[in-house]
């Protein structure tokens, strides 16, 4: 028995396009996503598919989006696959909403309100699952599911969040799992949505969010896919399959001091981008920072830094590239200038004691409190800080590209 595991397909939702040229390929991705699980299905003779959870992006998901699942799963439905889905808070069961008025398929289980379980005899499973009741749901619905019977083997559908499980950015704690429970309870494989990120936290038995099929934005970078199962006797395989349509990459060189050619930095991004291969062919966005001192800082400072994008997306191969070098700075060792009496010296010194110094960081929050855009005011305070160490560190790249003139041994190698 082969079992796809896929969630968070957020069909209806947005996609980020870095270019123009992307906008259309942006548009339908997640749509694309979609249809290469079906296909994946056939090539690789699925017999369940599960997907647990914000299958849609909002409870009343546009036209499009339903009728990109209706296709979807009346390919499922000729291939004879069952699917099973369980609603996360993207896409709660409401009443009158999408998944309560959804018309009934053959081999297509929807998990309501209650939990439930469905015995698939031929197969010996037991497929458990309950949906979200709201946009915020508060119950660990882990603990309700209902067990499998004797001779069965579990596998539970939820949306669910565990708590430490690596996750971008702030996650809501929306049905709240504590993974010991997950470990110790009665179900072979626990199949989970709502956390972006494929990642396993358990082998015995499988625990395994399965990430989202396609990433929305440059903050959901890296390998974006599902997972093909192989289930044999009692034993699960599982086997990430990459096939986002569009895949964003996020990449920090500041180690930059052993690059001396343009052709030395391109190759370094590319080992940077590295990526799992895929079935599909797939376009690629990258945001790239280079920070640090380095020795191309001339000649990366030569044009805009539009062209200079513009020229490594094209040597790259890239759909799309956002550089930020406000960080880069010459080869020189700014703690020793930071000793010097004149004006480069007394800014760097100044702007390393006010990075080092939690007083007067406090400070400078304070002053600037005023002027930030409120995503920064709602920051918690280390966050903040943080956030303000890192524009430091840009001031110190700027002080010493417009000020240092390359003297004595600091002198520029480019």
């Amino acid at each position: 028995m082969r079992i796809l595991l896929a969630a968070d397909l957020h069909l209806g939702g947005p996609v980020a396009a870095l270019d123009e040229a992307l906008e259309p390929l942006a548009a339908q991705a997640k749509a694309q996503s979609l249809e290469r699980l079906v296909e994946l299905s056939r090539r690789r003779e699925v017999g369940l598919v599960l997907l647990p959870g914000d299958v849609f992006h909002t409870p009343e998901p546009p036209l499009g989006a339903v009728l990109a699942l209706q296709k979807a799963l009346a390919a499922w439905s000729e291939m004879g696959t069952r699917v099973f889905i369980a609603p996360g808070n993207h896409d709660p069961w409401l009443t009158g909403g999408v998944w309560e008025k959804w018309p009934s398929t053959e081999g297509f289980t929807i998990f309501g309100l209650e939990a439930q379980g469905v015995e698939l005899a031929d197969d010996g499973l037991w497929v458990a699952g309950m949906a979200h009741a709201s946009e915020r749901e508060s119950r660990d619905l882990s603990q309700l599911l209902p067990p499998p019977p004797p001779g069965r083997t579990g596998l539970a559908v939820l949306h669910a969040n565990i708590a430490g499980a690596p996750k971008p950015g702030d996650h809501e704690p929306y049905a709240p799992a504590v993974l010991q429970n997950l470990l110790s309870g009665p179900f072979a494989l626990w199949a989970l949505g709502h956390i972006h990120i494929p990642q396993e936290l358990g082998q015995h038995p499988r625990v395994l969010y399965a990430g989202t099929p396609q990433g929305a934005h440059l903050g959901e970078n890296g390998p974006k896919g599902a997972y093909l199962l192989e289930l044999n006797g009692g034993a699960l395989r599982a086997e990430f399959i990459s096939l986002a349509p569009l895949v964003f990459h996020d990449l920090v060189l500041d180690d930059l001091m052993g690059l001396e050619t343009p052709a030395a930095l391109v190759a370094r991004v590319r080992q940077g981008m590295q990526a799992p291969a895929s079935p599909w062919p797939q376009e690629h966005c990258l945001r790239l920072k280079l920070a640090g001192p380095s020795p191309l800082w001339r000649v990366l400072g030569r044009e805009e830094p539009s062209a200079v994008a513009a020229s490594l997306k094209r040597e790259l191969g890239l759909a799309g590239l956002a550089l930020d070098m406000n960080s880069l700075c010459p080869p020189a060792d700014a703690q020793a200038l930071a000793q010097r009496p004149d004006v480069l010296g007394r800014t760097l010194a100044l702007l390393a004691q006010v990075a080092e110094d939690d007083k007067a960081l406090a400070a400078l929050d304070e002053q600037l409190a005023k002027s930030l855009h409120p995503d920064q005011r709602r920051l918690p305070p280390e966050e903040r800080r943080a956030w303000l160490r890192s524009l430091l560190a840009e001031a110190r790249s700027l002080a010493l590209r417009g000020l240092w003139q390359g003297q004595g041994d600091n002198n520029d190698a480019a």
